[in-house]
């Protein structure tokens, strides 16, 4: 049975084949991609949709005015 020290060392090992892997697959998926790109004539719109406009805030008042008129009344239960 192999000891701890040497499946540590294997796991380093097999990390490193991994990244190398990742890394050679990512070049290929990337080139992919690209070539996709220049024989369709994609945009940006295209592959990752229309940005969104920003919007503001939501559910909250801009001033207290607003929020006295948007009520109607007055929430002070303990004046008379």
């Amino acid at each position: 049975m192999a000891t701890y020290l040497e499946l540590l060392a294997e796991k380093r090992a097999l990390d490193a084949r991994i990244e190398a892997a990742r890394a050679e697959a990512a070049q290929e998926a990337l080139a992919t991609a690209r070539a996709a790109i220049a024989e369709f004539g994609f945009t940006p719109d295209d592959l990752f949709g229309k940005a969104k406009a920003a919007k503001g805030p939501r559910g909250k008042r801009k001033t207290a005015d607003a929020a006295a008129s948007a009520t109607n009344g007055n929430f002070d239960l303990f004046s008379h």
